[in-house]
């Protein structure tokens, strides 16, 4: 029996359309990888890229943003930890 996925980690960003959703068995597994996805991503802009980022994450983890100012535009990173429903059709 597969085990069901209840929990995903979603991540978004403001210069690309594409949402990106990965799949947990547990909110600590969701948690767990948002911390280290925001740990990695914050330290590649920074060390790697050189830029001058900012990191947020709020208390309970299930939220965390990054920004990078340009001289022309501000980009964002947003990551959540959201709960995974099954679809029931209404009509």
């Amino acid at each position: 029996m597969e085990n069901k996925k209840n929990y995903a980690l979603i991540f978004t960003y403001s210069f690309d359309p594409e949402v990106s959703v990965y799949p947990f068995e547990t909110e600590e597994e969701a948690i767990e990888a948002l911390e280290k996805s925001y740990t990695e991503e914050l330290r590649i802009d920074i060390e790697e890229n050189g830029w001058d980022s900012v990191g947020t994450i709020q208390p309970d983890k299930r939220y965390a943003c990054i920004k990078t100012n340009f001289a022309d535009r501000t980009d964002s990173t947003e990551m959540y930890v959201g709960n995974v429903h099954e679809w029931k059709n209404q009509s």
